[in-house]
């Protein structure tokens, strides 16, 4: 088994394959290189786009319909229990 020692060894994790961070010099090469990178974003299709929003909509209007009976019900139980005379 071999053990590696930490390139700074009051550090607990400190990784000696870690990528050091750089210092951003040329702003022109930083929006060339985000401009590479919005290229490789993968958009959803328009209908893919319109199901996923369908099923937000129909799940509101499920929750909707839940909290509204579980509301009607607690609300029917609390009128019976608050009826109850001694």
């Amino acid at each position: 088994m071999v053990e590696y020692g930490s390139p700074k060894p009051g550090v607990v994790g400190s990784s000696p394959t870690a990528p050091a961070k750089k210092i951003m010099i040329n702003p022109f090469r930083f929006i060339q290189q985000v401009k590479q990178e919005a290229l490789k974003i993968t958009w959803p299709t328009g209908k893919e786009t319109l199901t996923g929003a369908v099923m937000v909509v129909l799940l509101a209007i499920l929750a909707a319909i839940f909290f509204l009976l579980l509301d009607q019900i607690l609300k029917f139980l609390l009128n019976i229990v608050l009826n109850i005379s001694f």
